[in-house]
């Protein structure tokens, strides 16, 4: 993270905020004003010595920027790693130090205090890692997955937290605690983005880790944790060792969520930590539910969906997850229209391919999947709800959506969902649906002047 937080203001996409805020309310506050522009560093964090960045993903340009590509390549950049991940797994393996910046430091005493945890909005239950990388082992094949979750501070050495329905995690504390054991993890935070990215990236399995290193080209090196076999990232800024405590649930929440609403409070998988460690110089990372998580959420998802559709259907050319849709819930696919009924086609492959979706949307390429008029404009003109409206009733939703009925034991829930053809139909494709053009001019080479 050090190396883009020196990117960002080498190109002048960072704000650092120098006057000394509190991490209870006020730097999220704060954070609040500067949504979906340029990234914040709070370099005084009250009680703590340690600066906190905030924005890294909230900026789909920035994020392209880090890449070094424009930014609607990005879902093709990790889907292009999945794929070359998953043609060789063996490729680019990491290398596992004894010795690594993230642990230039041993706290003496294990205390979650010292840590800068901000509690961001107004209601929330309490102090939060919202934006760390969990790695844990499959207990049945030993194989490393990575996965981000909410976790709440509940002492100096205990955390409460949600694991989200088809998550490999909750598959692997089940397995623990059939055996009456606890599973251990590291807890890596303040990584660059090709970690952070691929540990959003969902039912990929063993091995998830080295998708980052096909992204990037280079493997990710990885480090000996203090106190078990669980390695941590060692470029982390901080890294906290615990173990999942079998058959034991404690309140976790309310908390800000990716919805805009609160998640509620409820008994939840608990964590014990047995060390911290730290750079000698760390910086904390924390992000705001809203567009920081509607892009990681939308980046992940793109590129899952259109390498699981495209592979099926070869004319889809993009996709996006609108921030309307809260990066879990709404889909514009981009199609070429080369048969009849091929829309139809497209909507079920979608929502087969990313179980959250409640709204599939699919359109001509002649339409800009990123512009929410030219997408609205599409369904205005080209949609027609008597032939072009499917409906699924009784489908898997996000839990968290509080549209989503959920199951008596919580772990699931129903949704109704909805799949709309915005494609010119393909026997009607001419005159009457001809889109108006103009003349493509280069305003350099006119004398302009602007009152």
């Amino acid at each position: 993270m050090g190396a883009c937080i020196a990117f960002l203001g080498q190109t002048g996409n960072l704000v650092r905020v120098r006057s000394e805020v509190d991490a209870h309310h006020e730097l999220a506050g704060i954070a609040r004003r500067f949504e979906g522009a340029k990234c914040v560093l709070f370099e005084r964090v009250k009680g703590s010595a340690h600066p906190v960045l905030v924005g890294l993903l909230w900026n789909r340009n920035i994020v392209g920027s880090v890449f070094g590509v424009p930014t609607e390549r990005v879902p093709f950049v990790i889907a292009d790693a999945i794929g070359s991940w998953q043609k060789d797994k063996a490729a680019l393996p990491a290398r596992i130090l004894a010795k690594a910046p993230a642990n230039e430091v041993v706290e003496a005493q294990v205390d979650l205090s010292s840590l800068p945890l901000p509690v961001h909005a107004l209601q929330d239950g309490g102090r939060y890692l919202d934006s760390s990388l969990v790695l844990a082992r499959n207990p049945q094949t030993g194989g490393l997955n990575v996965s981000v979750h909410r976790m709440m501070v509940t002492g100096k050495d205990r955390l409460s937290f949600l694991i989200d329905p088809g998550r490999h995690l909750g598959d692997y504390v089940e397995f623990a605690e059939q055996r009456g054991e606890s599973l251990p993890v590291t807890i890596s935070n303040g990584m660059g983005l090709a970690p952070w990215i691929v540990s959003t990236l969902p039912r990929l399995g063993d091995g998830k880790p080295d998708i980052a290193h096909h992204m990037i080209g280079r493997p990710v090196d990885l480090m000996q944790a203090q106190t078990g076999e669980v390695p941590a990232y060692a470029d982390a800024q901080f890294v906290i060792e615990a173990e999942i405590l079998p058959g034991v649930r404690e309140f976790e929440a309310p908390f800000a969520e990716v919805t805009g609403y609160y998640g509620g409070r409820d008994k939840r998988w608990v964590m014990k930590v047995n060390a911290i460690t730290r750079r000698e110089k760390p910086v904390f990372h924390t992000i705001l539910s809203g567009q920081e998580v509607w892009n990681a959420v939308g980046f992940t998802a793109e590129a899952a969906i259109f390498h699981a559709v495209n592979t099926k259907i070869r004319e889809v050319r993009a996709v996006f997850l609108p921030p309307g849709g809260c990066g879990f819930y709404e889909a514009v696919v981009q199609v070429e229209n080369t048969r009849p009924g091929i829309a139809q086609d497209v909507i079920r492959e979608t929502f087969r391919a990313f179980r959250s979706l409640q709204r599939v949307i699919a359109v001509d390429t002649d339409v800009d999947i990123y512009s929410a008029v030219d997408v609205d404009w599409a369904v205005t003109t080209r949609f027609n709800p008597d032939t072009d409206l499917m409906v699924l009733q009784g489908e898997e939703g996000h839990i968290l959506n509080p549209m989503v009925t959920l199951d008596p034991d919580g772990k699931g829930g129903k949704v109704t969902k909805v799949g709309m053809d915005a494609m010119v139909p393909y026997d009607q494709k001419g005159e009457k649906f001809e889109r108006v053009r103009f003349l493509e001019v280069d305003l350099e080479r006119y004398d302009i002047k602007y009152d």
